[in-house]
Formats: C-alpha cells, structure tokens, sequence
C-alpha cells in the first residue's frame, strides 16, 4: 500500500483545521435581538450625504427613550444641520482605531464586526462605532455579499488574515479609511453608560450599520 506524502498530510491537516474554524464560528453565534432586521436591511432608493465624524458626534437623539414600536421599523425624525436620518446611506472618512468580534456570551453573540473610529489618530474618547454583520445573518444576497467583502477587507488589509478578537485589536498604527452604510441609531444605548471597547467611549447612540464598503484614503496632512 502507498504510504502518503508528508506534504499530502500536512495539507490534509491544516484544510481540516480551517474547515473545524469555520463550523465552530458559524455554529455558537447567534442572530441579535434588539432591532436585528434594521441592522441587517437597506431600505429602497436610499438617500446618499456624505458626512465627517464630527457631524455624526453632534447629531441630536431623534428620541429620548427606548420604544417598542421602533423595534421593526426605522425612526423617521430627521434631525441636526443636514437633517439626517436613519436609514440614509452615509459615507465618512476617518482614522480606524480597534475592531472586535461580537461573540461575547454574556453580551452580544451575532458576530458583528465591532469598530470604532475617529476624526483624529490619537487614541482618545469620542468615537463612533460602525459595524458589519456577519454575513450568513443578512437575508438579502447582495447585502450579504457586500458585507462579507467589507469583513474581508479588513482581514487582510489590518488583521493578517486573521479574525478579530472579543475584546477588541487595537492598531498600533491606525488607518485612514472611507466607510458607507446606513446610518443606525443603536436605540437600546440611548440611555445608560457610554459605550467602547479598550477604554475609548462612544457617547453617541448613532452609527453606521450595515457597513456596505470600505477603503483606504489618502491621509489628512
């Protein structure tokens, strides 16, 4: 019998490796609860602004307290200068500071790409959080796949390859990136304590959810 190459086993070893990766990610996350079909959907024909970070910091809260009947269905108050509101497809360009996995048993599971982001690449308070879903959680085919590029993306462009970890990777060097998605109104943080991974606090309930692209641009001078 032909004994098989070294070569041959130790492919064999790291696809099983890969493939067990794989399984155990899709097997313990789990959809999220709070507004999951807002996060997870673009509305029809979309308006399009671009904003810059501190515009999204100073948008008034369209409501003052959480309300069951915005659990399904987008808030429709527009509010600040550009009369923004949620639903609206936004693009800003920022300085990229940490990314997390949402795969917290005590806390959110759905496999969201957690990031945080500012007008300044000093690691300091005062950011915004955008995130992008895990895509085999996005019912629409298109948004899936928009997402699974955008998580690609920062893959292999800031992670090596790798995913990010539950507590949050914090770049050393952070980057300056174009991001679009639909600004999101995370309604259960309306009140409560700020929110942020690493000690850098978001004190805004606004954020750019789904993320649908991101890339590299030029850095400020």
């Amino acid at each position: 019998m032909k004994v098989p190459s070294i070569r041959f086993v130790l492919l064999l070893s790291a696809l099983f490796l890969c493939l067990g990766s794989l399984l155990a990610q899709g097997t313990h996350l789990e959809p999220g609860v709070e507004r999951w079909a807002i996060k997870t959907s673009l509305v029809n024909h979309p308006q399009k602004k671009k904003v810059t970070v501190n515009q999204l910091l100073a948008l008034p809260n369209p409501v003052e307290r959480e309300d069951a009947q915005y659990d399904s269905v987008r808030i429709p108050f527009a509010v600040g200068a550009l009369h923004l509101q949620e639903g609206e497809i936004v693009t800003t360009t920022a300085w990229l500071h940490l990314v997390a996995l949402e795969d917290d048993s005590k806390n959110h599971r759905d496999g969201d790409y957690h990031i945080q982001i500012r007008n300044s690449p000093e690691w300091q308070d005062s950011c915004i959080v955008v995130e992008v879903p895990f895509p085999k959680f996005v019912s629409d085919a298109a948004l899936a796949e928009k997402c699974r590029k955008v998580r690609q993306f920062i893959k292999d462009n800031l992670l090596q390859g790798k995913e990010p970890g539950t507590r949050g990777n914090k770049l050393h060097h952070p980057v300056y990136v174009t991001i679009t998605g639909q600004l999101f109104f995370d309604l259960p943080h309306v009140t409560g304590n700020p929110r942020g991974k690493r000690g850098m606090k978001s004190y805004t309930p606004w954020e750019i959810h789904p993320i649908t692209a991101i890339k590299f641009s030029p850095a400020p001078k």
